[in-house]
């Protein structure tokens, strides 16, 4: 519904979706048995709100109450107990109009930073987290103080820490306020894992190793790595490959080479001579040719000789 230009939820809606959100806070573990408070406005000087110590888990339309801007309840026929807090999401609602609901809720993550000390610092590293931006702590005090402070803070920033109390965190609708505690979680588990846990002494350095101002504690310095030593290798040497000679084979002739030398071939082995026959008794002298026979007649006569004693 619109008014005075303004668009609220209805009372329907409003109790609808803090129940929801309440449930799924509880189911994530960022609400702490009754702690935690959770609100909706609803117009000009109407605020839904949960009653004190109220099981976010089984939450009914009975656990709610509707009060203005001063804290006094409405529509109710019997009192309820209100929220500590109440006085600061009051105050929040009066400084800031864009804000429509507002989350006490108590994230794991809240108590360890607000324990250390720590304040969460505008990062990028994801879109929700910088939808979150800068988280202020607010040292423990009475609840009229910490309204004050969160005065100074609700224009420009959207959650704050309570030191020893968990998270406020607040937005145009109940899920925008929601979604700053999942980022406050998700900042707070990126940050852990950076390989910072704080000082060692006392918790107090808000994780970013720069020394101690409690208790003196010098900075961590990160381990220093050692330099990567070059990976020597081995160079093959420029002698060329030998070729493998294989018996019987001629290498491969490449120009300009000269002609390799033939194997040289071994003398056959000498026959064994055949067993002669008996000597066969000399023939009888042949006449002398006359003196003035022709040379090549003897040499013919002597041929004929010899094949007629080879029959014999």
């Amino acid at each position: 519904m619109v008014i005075q230009g303004v668009t609220y939820l209805s009372d329907f809606e409003a109790k609808k979706a803090i129940i929801e959100m309440a449930r799924r806070l509880e189911a994530k573990g960022w609400l702490v048995a009754g702690d935690g408070s959770m609100s909706v406005r609803v117009g000009p000087q109407a605020v839904w709100v949960t009653v004190a110590g109220a099981d976010k888990a089984a939450l009914t339309q009975d656990m709610l109450v509707r009060v203005d801007m001063n804290g006094k309840a409405m529509l109710s026929a019997k009192p309820k107990p209100l929220p500590e807090d109440l006085p600061i999401h009051l105050k929040i609602y009066q400084e800031n109009e864009n804000a429509q609901c507002v989350m006490h809720t108590y994230p794991a993550c809240a108590a360890v930073m607000g324990m250390q000390g720590q304040t969460v610092q505008p990062a990028a590293f994801s879109p929700a987290v910088r939808a979150l931006g800068r988280v202020q702590l607010l040292p423990a005090q009475n609840v009229d103080a910490q309204a004050q402070a969160v005065s100074l803070l609700c224009r420009t920033d959207k959650a704050v820490l309570l030191e020893n109390d968990g998270c406020l965190t607040w937005g145009k609708t109940p899920a925008d306020a929601a979604h700053l505690v999942e980022a406050l979680d998700y900042y707070a588990a990126v940050t852990a894992k950076l390989g910072c846990a704080g000082c060692s002494k006392c918790g107090s350095c808000g994780g970013h190793c720069t020394g101690c101002s409690k208790c003196g504690a010098p900075a961590v310095q990160p381990m220093a790595q050692p330099a990567a030593q070059p990976v020597a290798m081995a160079v093959p040497s420029a002698q060329p490959a030998q070729p493998v000679s294989l018996p019987g084979v001629t290498g491969l002739i490449q120009p300009g080479m000269a002609l390799p030398t033939l194997p040289k071939q071994q003398a056959a082995p000498a026959p064994v001579p055949a067993a002669q026959p008996a000597a066969v008794p000399a023939m009888e002298a042949a006449p002398a040719a006359p003196k003035s026979a022709n040379a090549r007649d003897a040499a013919m006569a002597e041929v004929i000789r010899r094949t007629l004693k080879s029959f014999q």
